[in-house]
């Protein structure tokens, strides 16, 4: 099921960018290339999938033979750690070019962090880091660390926030992220917190 294309396209519009959407990329190389080679005609191209390291994850290829010049790929970030991030420049424009995951819960963490406030630079906002604040865990919380997480809960009472962690199984866990209206933002390092401990939230 394409939850993504929905997803990203309402994420766009949300940030006042206006998104075009070029359909699903079966995983055929000259496909690929000519809806890729589609897409660089805009400001901003956004890719969902194929980033990864399997043998069907066919995108940082394709995009290199193009010419699209690769900035960073794979990040030290739970959930979405494949993002793939590059540029295509002539002497008359540009084009920012986001190989999100393929993971739902992944490609929306991804968008939060680096699509939207790109987009928000290139319509004429300047540049805002992610603005956060803080709220009360409702309840203990083990982080395993090793990476820094996006965790998916919810959040209430504005006086004194507390937050509930949703129960998540993955990054593909579509239900967990429908369930949450913000982040909880926890380091690399592993954690044991107990209720009522402050923890950072990013709105969403």
């Amino acid at each position: 099921r394409n939850s993504n294309g929905p997803l990203l396209t309402a994420a766009v519009q949300a940030v006042g960018g206006v998104p075009i959407d070029l359909g699903i990329g079966r995983d055929d190389p000259d496909e690929l290339h000519r809806l890729i080679s589609t897409g660089l005609e805009a400001d901003v191209l956004l890719l969902s999938g194929g980033v990864s390291a399997g043998d069907f994850d066919l995108v940082p290829d394709t995009l290199s033979k193009i010419g699209v010049r690769n900035v960073f790929h794979r990040i030290s970030l739970r959930p979405g750690k494949p993002l793939w991030f590059g540029v295509l420049a002539s002497q008359s424009r540009q084009t920012l070019v986001f190989g999100l995951p393929g993971n739902p819960v992944s490609s929306f963490v991804c968008f939060e962090l680096f699509v939207r406030p790109a987009l928000r630079q290139l319509a004429g906002h300047g540049f805002r880091g992610l603005h956060q604040q803080e709220a009360r865990l409702s309840g203990p919380l083990s982080h395993r660390g090793g990476r820094a997480t996006f965790r998916p809960a919810r959040w209430e009472n504005q006086d004194d926030p507390i937050v509930k962690i949703v129960p998540w199984q993955n990054s593909a866990d579509l239900a967990a992220l429908a369930a949450a209206n913000c982040l909880v933002v926890l380091p690399a390092e592993p954690l044991q917190l107990d209720s009522g401990s402050v923890v950072p939230i990013l709105l969403i």
